[in-house]
């Protein structure tokens, strides 16, 4: 063995490398553990509906705007990667990256689009996503509890004969593309800025498949794979093979934006979830 491989430097660089590695795979099977279901419990808040609030972990908490028993068309929010219970109503990054805030503006675009009608916006963190730096940003573990979260709340929580609209951003578009492989769950879901939809392809999923991009997204960088854990599906939503319905996102740039008042990617959101969006 030469010096320059067995010098102090390269083990270091060895070690540090082997600790990464096994600190990786410890923090994988330790989030393996599924968390408790979460209690469901209406309490009026703000003159909002909150449905569950939960401190633990990273925090879960489902908000309703609306009226959802009288509603004829609920969409839910699900937020993606480095979304939790302290940004669900303000973040330092900004309006686009909190959750809250996000259900409000779809909520206002409902009710400008058609003021007459009766329509409900779940924002829905019933799950705790990867937060900023996670390596279980790159694998669908928190997806896969999410989408079973997901499942059992519009099976015992939302109102079983509505039209849902599942409007998912990022990491939670992998969330919803794996909840609705079960049918029953939404008649449509919009994919905004998908990594990937934790399936090979649109035909996996017993709903109508949207999706929108913006062409300065870094998320469309991320590789579309799946190796058991590792990935978040083989399929890009934004490709032809896929089987979505792409939408333009208009002037939206970046990957935070989706949910900007008056934008062309909101407005189409907004037709989706009313039904009003032609199916080409």
């Amino acid at each position: 063995m030469t010096r320059r491989m067995t010098s102090p430097r390269a083990i270091t660089l060895l070690l540090l490398a082997t600790g990464l590695i096994y600190a990786a795979q410890v923090h994988i099977s330790t989030a393996l553990a599924e968390p408790e279901p979460l209690s469901y419990a209406s309490v009026q808040q703000d003159g909002d509906q909150v449905l569950a609030d939960d401190p633990s972990g990273s925090g879960r908490v489902v908000e309703v705007i609306g009226n959802l028993d009288s509603a004829a068309d609920i969409a839910v929010v699900v937020p993606g990667m480095g979304q939790n219970r302290d940004n669900f109503r303000h973040s330092y990054f900004g309006e686009g990256a909190v959750p809250y805030l996000n259900g409000q503006a779809l909520y206002d675009e409902l009710r400008r689009q058609e003021p007459d009608r009766d329509v409900a916006v779940v924002v829905w963190l019933g799950y705790e996503p990867p937060q900023i730096g996670d390596p279980l940003v790159a694998t669908s573990v928190r997806a896969r509890q999410g989408a079973k979260a997901l499942v059992r709340f519009r099976q015992q929580v939302l109102p079983p004969e509505t039209r849902i609209t599942l409007v998912c951003h990022s990491y939670g578009t992998t969330v919803c593309g794996m909840a609705a492989r079960e049918p029953g769950i939404a008649a449509d879901v919009v994919a905004l800025a998908s990594p990937g939809m934790g399936v090979d392809d649109a035909g996996e999923i017993h709903a109508r498949v949207w999706a929108t991009r913006a062409s300065d997204d870094w998320i469309r960088f991320v590789p579309s794979f799946q190796v058991h854990e590792l990935g978040l599906g083989r399929g890009d939503p934004m490709k032809p093979d896929f089987g979505a319905r792409t939408f333009s996102p208009g002037e939206i740039s970046g990957h935070q934006n989706y949910f900007r008042p008056g934008s062309a990617s909101l407005r189409t959101t907004a037709r989706i979830v009313l039904g009003t969006a032609p199916l080409r």
